[in-house]
């Protein structure tokens, strides 16, 4: 566990590094001229994608190991600094190979005696508000909210049961999502992104009567993940007003 924490120390602190100490010049660069990209009343939408890493203690993440993250986003800035944001997603992790004792023996597979095939997938919906830095060709933003996440437990890709409440080890839970990230715009494509950013979650998964045999506990999965974003105007598609008739000649 804390080699996993370690790592995922490191890129947090690397990443965070790389947002504050050029804010100094970002506030500078705003100061000099308008900053490109959006602006009020824009929209974006993007994808990411990377690793996760379950990172608290309990069966969700013990020996658990980092596998693929993804997310898409839609945004919407509601000032030149402030944005909502709205991102469905999904990240899994599987276990070590290691001979880790089985969290409870799984009705489908007695014999297994080891979680080795069991996986844990998590798929969130989250809403945030996000404040956001702006330079000439970069833009950096931290950001809150909450969200339901739909989790399930597997084992050969059939979802466990529980042998106590015999309950199939799945639900949707409410949990909160923090954000920190930059990206950086292209001079020839001003409307377009590069984007890096790491997210971490705490879902409220925790449900003694349906699942007293284990699997049971809140989860604090965290993903550092690249992608691309593109920024549009919605005023553009808003209705025209329709164009007046001309008016008719009065026939006599």
């Amino acid at each position: 566990m804390i080699p996993r924490l370690l790592r995922v120390s490191v890129a947090v602190f690397a990443l965070t590094s790389a947002v504050v100490c050029p804010a100094r010049s970002a506030f500078a660069a705003a100061a000099d001229s308008a900053a490109t990209g959006p602006r009020h009343g824009f929209g974006g939408i993007g994808g990411q994608f990377g690793l996760s890493q379950m990172t608290a203690a309990g069966d969700y993440s013990d020996h658990a190991v980092e596998r693929m993250s993804f997310t898409g986003n839609f945004r919407y800035y509601i000032a030149r600094s402030v944005r909502w944001q709205v991102s469905p997603g999904f990240l899994w992790t599987a276990y070590e190979q290691s001979s880790v004792p089985a969290v409870f023996k799984d009705l489908n597979f007695p014999n297994d005696s080891t979680k080795d095939n069991n996986l844990t997938l998590v798929a969130p919906v989250t809403a945030q508000l996000q404040w956001v830095l702006r330079g000439r060709t970069f833009a950096w933003h931290v950001g809150a909210g909450g969200g339901a996440y739909r989790v399930w437990v597997e084992n050969h890709r059939k979802v466990l049961k529980d042998p106590l409440s015999l309950r199939l080890h799945r639900g949707v839970y409410p949990g909160a999502v923090f954000e920190i990230g930059g990206e950086r715009f292209f001079k020839s494509l001003s409307s377009t992104s590069l984007e890096l950013t790491a997210e971490g979650h705490y879902v409220f998964a925790k449900r003694d009567d349906q699942f007293p045999s284990g699997y049971n506990g809140t989860l604090t999965p965290v993903s550092l993940r690249i992608g691309a974003n593109y920024y549009f105007d919605l005023a553009r598609f808003r209705k025209a007003p329709a164009a007046g008739l001309p008016a008719q000649k009065r026939t006599k």
